[in-house]
């Protein structure tokens, strides 16, 4: 217990960034549970002493004026396109952590399968506040779907879930989730074909190269491994998450 101390005293503080203030991400931040603590928590332990990597909720406002200011840090669950770096020249990338999907989730009773955007013609779409459509808000903008706003993924399932709402796009972590946590499975319906596919990676500040390399070294082997299958299944997601 005693070198345990000391190896945590001498580790480089890391900040860890997580804007994706909902479940499965963040689940509480007072008693530190949710995936992002059990990555930071896995990664801390496989750094053996030499880095401790700290979690901070912030709202992507605040994280982009974080990255703007070259402030030292990562961000877990983040996509290149989702902060305008396809190139991947403006800052170093992980492997992916976890493999996600944009689902498109209808009441059960009126079971709905999407077949692109222009199936949602004539609807009207919930959706999560501040979040992007792509394909979707260009039909918004043209008057060809109703667009209406939630304010968390959690409202918004249990929106649809209560029949208040016909369809709604959200991310397929956060539906499988709250699906489970509240016991939803016979009042909501996941398309067949979803909305949009991607991976979620970590972001690295430039001027954190040793992190860069130790998270090259570490994020395979822990993305792939049973411990790491176990965490995601914890929060009901399928197998079919881990990258």
């Amino acid at each position: 217990m005693v070198l345990s101390g000391v190896s945590r005293a001498l580790a480089e503080d890391v900040s860890v960034w997580v804007y994706h203030n909902y479940p499965p991400f963040i689940v509480d931040i007072a008693e530190e549970r949710g995936l992002s603590y059990d990555l930071a928590r896995l990664l801390t332990d496989a750094s053996d002493g030499a880095f401790q990597f700290n979690v901070m909720v912030l709202p992507r406002q605040r994280l982009n004026q974080r990255l703007q200011g070259d402030m030292p840090g990562l961000v877990m669950w983040a996509n290149p396109a989702w902060f305008g770096d396809t190139g991947r020249t403006t800052f170093l990338w992980t492997d992916p952590v976890l493999r996600d999907r944009n689902v498109v989730i209808s009441p059960a009773e009126e079971a709905f399968e999407y077949d692109g955007p222009k199936s949602l013609t004539g609807m009207t779409m919930v959706g999560v506040r501040g979040h992007r459509y792509p394909g979707v808000d260009s039909l918004v903008r043209a008057g060809l779907v109703e667009r209406v706003d939630m304010r968390s993924e959690r409202s918004l399932v249990q929106f649809i879930a209560s029949s208040r709402g016909r369809v709604a796009i959200v991310a397929d972590s956060a539906v499988r989730y709250f699906v489970n946590e509240l016991g939803l499975g016979d009042a909501v319906h996941v398309a067949e074909q979803a909305h949009s596919t991607y991976q979620r990676f970590i972001l690295v500040q430039p001027q954190l190269q040793a992190v860069h390399t130790f998270l090259e070294n570490t994020v395979p082997g822990i993305a792939g491994s049973s411990v790491w299958a176990e965490k995601i299944a914890g929060y009901g997601l399928q197998e079919s998450a881990t990258p």
